[in-house]
């Protein structure tokens, strides 16, 4: 019990300190970057020539056909280009106060003021309570303080939100060895390698909670 209680404490912090992915990926430009291309705009009184640029994809739209890939992802390494992809979506939101409040809790967390951390935390899960990714920061930050049963209150609400939320899920089967509810974990991280095939250590996971649960290797 306290070497999956030291595991996950360390996993949580490492889930919770880590910078958002889109905050990652809206770096600043390099010098050296090419300047972006330019089409000529067409002569006044020109017919549109072609068909319409499609439609971006929505939210929801790219999550779908992210998970769908990354279950069927042929080896880890596509996988983690994936998952790195799913991470730049979870974090997209349509308000910055979203991405700002979280930002501060991230800072407050690294501090180790994690009451802070927390109340900004509070405000974000409130004001937007179907961004999956304020509950799933706060449900880390939660493990981070041992405070369990809030942990899996949030865990559970992302999962209601994104079913295939990879990264809740792992949450969830640790937390769930951590209370001793080897039975409840094994379902969890079956849903897991169905999502998320190649997550790390989830398979040695699986075959240890079957052993536990079963009494026997499947």
């Amino acid at each position: 019990m306290r070497q999956h209680r030291s595991a996950l404490w360390l996993a949580a912090s490492a889930a919770l300190f880590a910078t958002p992915a889109a905050v990652v990926a809206q770096r600043a430009p390099s010098p050296n970057d090419a300047p972006p291309s330019v089409a000529t705009p067409p002569p006044p009184g020109a017919k549109p020539r072609g068909r319409e640029a499609p439609k971006p994809e929505t939210r929801a739209e790219a999550l779908t056909r992210l998970y769908g890939q990354l279950a069927a992802a042929p080896d880890a390494t596509a996988s983690q280009r994936i998952v790195q992809e799913i991470e730049v979506v979870w974090s997209q939101t349509a308000s910055p106060t979203a991405m700002l409040l979280l930002n501060r809790a991230l800072v407050a967390a690294n501090e180790k003021n994690f009451d802070l951390s927390l109340q900004f935390l509070d405000t974000v899960t409130e004001l937007y309570p179907d961004w999956s990714e304020g509950f799933n920061r706060r449900a880390y930050l939660y493990v981070v303080k041992l405070d369990y049963g809030r942990a899996l209150g949030d865990l559970r609400r992302v999962l209601a939100l994104d079913p295939n939320n990879f990264r809740a899920l792992e949450g969830l089967v640790q937390v769930l060895r951590t209370m001793g509810q080897d039975k409840a974990a094994l379902d969890v991280v079956r849903t897991l390698v169905k999502a998320h095939p190649f997550s790390p250590g989830a398979q040695e996971t699986l075959k240890q909670l079957e052993e536990a649960v079963d009494g026997r290797g499947i």
